[in-house]
């Protein structure tokens, strides 16, 4: 009970006890003529009895006149008629102030009932009152909670877009790596061509350098044939050691050639390790990539299901503060 209930319940306790007494002061007021009109009655009764004592004893003591006795007794009886009268008329002043009397307690009940009632009112106004501002703060707290959980689903929708995001990216560095080891595939496919190049230029190397040895070979059995010869065919010779000297210039030159693809090879194998080792790091990157992006995903599921949860929650408190919105009966 507050402080409304209990003013309205201590302003009806007043007001009944005010009427109880202004009806206890009526009863009395009017009380206090009855008692006076029993009085004279009671008076006025003696004084006839002691009339016809009076009466009597003047009647036994003097012999009055027939005439003089019956206008006594048509006085006397006139006289109890005239007290009876007024013992009849006090009484009915009586009974005229009790139903008055009556009337205003009857008036005062109905006017404590009045007050009792428009205190039950007020009291009832005042729980009311109270109660739509139980049901005001209801609606607010449900609406402060319906805003909360509206701004935690759009913060879990923004976490969700953002590791959605990150796993886009992730996907993105993912295919970039993917790029990158296509081209080390690329690349260590035209490293085997060149390491094929090599290997066929180096056998094409070791046959020039046979045949290089052979033509040296050769010229050298005709540079011997030649000086055995030199003093016969002398230009020939000298001829011969022209030939022989471009031979071996040839392949002094073959040489050099064979030399080079060599280190072509040589540059090819390095290659190919170079190759092989970016292949594993792209595939160390791709496993990397594949395993960021399940976690990504599943984190994204995760942030989705934390949404929809989020949504159904502030689609529910809604629901609660709508249905608690509705306004109060007010009583009659």
């Amino acid at each position: 009970m507050n402080w409304s209930d209990s003013a309205a319940t201590a302003f009806g306790v007043l007001l009944t006890i005010g009427l109880a007494g202004l009806v206890l002061v009526v009863m009395d007021f009017f009380g206090g003529p009855t008692r006076e009109a029993e009085q004279p009655a009671q008076v006025v009764a003696g004084q006839g009895h002691r009339n016809r004592h009076w009466r009597t004893e003047q009647a036994g003591g003097q012999a009055q006149p027939k005439l003089r006795r019956l206008e006594s007794k048509a006085e006397a009886r006139a006289r109890g008629q005239a007290a009876e009268a007024e013992a009849v008329a006090a009484e009915l002043r009586a009974r005229a102030g009790a139903a008055e009397a009556e009337a205003l307690a009857a008036e005062a009940g109905i006017l404590a009932a009045q007050a009792e009632a428009l205190a039950a009112q007020a009291r009832a106004q005042a729980e009311a009152a109270e109660a739509e501002a139980l049901a005001a703060a209801a609606r607010e707290r449900a609406r402060v909670r319906a805003d909360a959980a509206e701004a935690e689903a759009e913060a879990a929708e923004a976490r969700a877009r953002g590791q959605v995001g990150q796993a886009e990216a992730l996907a993105a560095a993912a295919r970039e790596r993917a790029r990158v080891r296509a081209e080390a595939a690329e690349a260590e496919v035209e490293a085997a061509e060149a390491r094929a190049r090599a290997e066929a230029a180096e056998a094409e190397a070791v046959a020039a350098e046979a045949r290089a040895r052979a033509a040296a070979g050769e010229a050298e059995a005709l540079a011997v044939e030649a000086r055995a010869q030199a003093d016969a065919a002398e230009a020939e010779a000298v001829a011969a050691a022209a030939r022989a000297r471009a031979a071996a210039g040839e392949a002094e030159a073959i040489a050099a050639q064979a030399r080079e693809r060599a280190r072509e090879r040589a540059k090819a194998a390095e290659a190919e390790a170079l190759a092989a080792e970016a292949r594993a790091r792209a595939e160390a990157a791709e496993a990397e990539a594949v395993a960021a992006e399940a976690r990504a995903r599943a984190e994204a599921a995760e942030a989705e299901a934390v949404a929809a949860e989020a949504r159904a929650l502030a689609i529910r408190l809604r629901l609660e503060a709508e249905a608690s919105g509705k306004p109060l009966r007010r009583p009659d």
